[in-house]
């Protein structure tokens, strides 16, 4: 088998590199306790809590109801309008673990108020400062109504996930761009002896042109999709992938823009006690 190294290991490993911002004092020891944080966040109005739940690049997506408009909104701008209204707490919140292996998982959280629900799907991962929210989208649902997507959407997704295991195949670029939004963040955990770090998809396209512009292809390593959530315009998936021996899983968030699903958020890396 080839020692070439994946999507989620070779178009990033070098533009990783990077952790960002991060907290000097130890977080949340469960990803469930990570979660909670968000909610106190909301019920509060308080950016402080939010900013210890999500790691600060995370750009949330969601899907207007309304006209159908791909949304989106980064950490700052959410911590001003956390700061700048009076809180209203939810009626009710709940939260399912979806899948969880090791550092990665990916979970449920579904906020009532009167007039409305929020069902969110999440990405979590441990860091070295505790458990934290690496990806977020959601779907907003009126009262009583439930996220359900359109009976192709599997069929859809799974073309997507296609996509992206073919970009690597191939180091293409622009599949690349095909199947994820621009402003996908892949963030990776325990991959070369480093325990947590972070890349944009530029910077992958830019790995994958130079691979492609050498010759560099990588067939050989076999993916598998293990999991696929739809929840009205947003999704979530687990994906697996074997190199020289080596298991990896991607975490995955899409989201439904322009009548095209895409992937929105992504982590990855090495499932395994103590990584590679």
């Amino acid at each position: 088998m080839s020692k070439t190294l994946p999507l989620v290991t070779l178009a990033l490993l070098t533009a990783c590199a990077r952790t960002g911002p991060l907290p000097s004092a130890r977080l949340h020891a469960s990803p469930e306790e990570a979660v909670q944080a968000y909610f106190q966040a909301s019920d509060t109005g308080s950016s402080r809590l939010l900013r210890s739940a999500f790691h600060p690049d995370v750009v949330m997506h969601w899907v207007d109801g309304g006209d159908g408009t791909p949304r989106t909104r980064t950490q700052l701008e959410w911590w001003q309008v956390l700061d700048a209204k009076a809180p209203q707490s939810a009626t009710g919140r709940g939260m399912t673990v979806l899948d969880r292996e090791g550092p990665f998982a990916l979970m449920e959280a579904v906020s009532h108020w009167p007039d409305h629900t929020f069902d969110d799907l999440l990405l979590v991962v441990e860091t070295p400062v505790g458990w934290r929210i690496v990806g977020k989208v959601f779907q907003r649902l009126a009262p009583g109504e439930r996220a359900t997507g359109p009976a192709s959407a599997q069929e859809e997704i799974r073309a997507v996930l296609d996509a992206k295991i073919e970009a690597h195949a191939l180091y293409s670029h622009a599949l690349l761009h095909q199947s994820h939004t621009p402003d996908c963040i892949y963030y990776r955990v325990n991959v070369e002896g480093v325990p947590f770090a972070r890349g944009t998809l530029s910077e992958a396209a830019a790995r994958y042109a130079a691979n492609a512009e050498a010759g560099i292809q990588d067939r050989e390593s076999p993916w598998n999709v293990l999991k696929v959530e739809v929840r009205g315009n947003v999704a979530a998936a687990k994906l697996e992938v074997r190199v020289g021996g080596t298991r990896f899983i991607d975490h995955l968030l899409l989201v439904r823009t322009g009548g095209q699903w895409r992937i929105s958020a992504a982590a990855w890396g090495n499932p395994a006690p103590g990584g590679n």
